[in-house]
């Protein structure tokens, strides 16, 4: 009888054979033939389960983005603070080794947009990802009295999900640029001000 293959087993073994690589090595050493030596497998087999590397990186943020999904669901958006709304920002910025690994693959794919239509797409998944996050956490915000009614939730969100982009991206090139307690410092100034009246803001 011919062997059964699971592609979905295979697929996600090579998912995870490639956060590994990022994990380790960064990813800017995310390739075929790394990817496909990290899971054991012939690079052949990443065009047969996975297809195109796009397509690859597609399937790695759709994980990230479900953990990041599962995280939110996971926070008691019911008993906000303002010290529990920092934190949660904080873990968007990739203030340690690992998290600057892991956000590496927002500049890979930022790096190839331009060019590839499919590394756009995933891009814009991303990205989309990390607004709709924002706008939650804003909305719960709303509810419990942290965010002062003349705020506008897509207005703020736009305008928190641009520092929060600013400042990954600083900690990503010059890691010494900003500390942890920097970091939660600018974080915190800027949920403390969002239960302020609103002031002219271009959206």
């Amino acid at each position: 009888m011919p062997k059964i293959v699971d592609h979905d087993e295979r697929r996600r073994i090579i998912v995870e054979a490639l956060w590994r690589v990022v994990a380790r090595d960064g990813a800017h050493e995310v390739s075929v033939r790394h990817v496909a030596a990290e899971a054991g497998m012939p690079k052949s087999s990443i065009g047969h389960y996975v297809g195109t590397m796009p397509q690859l990186m597609g399937l790695a943020v759709d994980q990230l983005i479900e953990a990041n999904t599962d995280y939110i669901l996971s926070l008691d958006l019911f008993d906000l603070d303002a010290d529990k709304v920092t934190e949660t920002l904080f873990t968007l910025v990739p203030v340690s080794e690992r998290r600057r690994h892991m956000s590496g693959v927002w500049l890979l794919l930022a790096a190839q947009a331009g060019a590839d239509p499919e590394f756009a797409q995933v891009l814009h998944r991303l990205n989309q990802s990390v607004a709709e996050g924002v706008s939650e956490l804003l909305g719960a915000m709303a509810k419990q009295g942290l965010l002062h009614p003349s705020r506008d939730i897509a207005t703020e969100t736009r305008h928190l999900h641009a520092l929060i982009d600013g400042l990954a991206l600083q900690c990503m090139t010059d890691p010494t640029l900003r500390s942890e307690a920097d970091v939660r410092a600018i974080l915190r100034a800027e949920v403390a001000s969002l239960s302020e009246p609103s002031r002219a803001r271009v959206g």
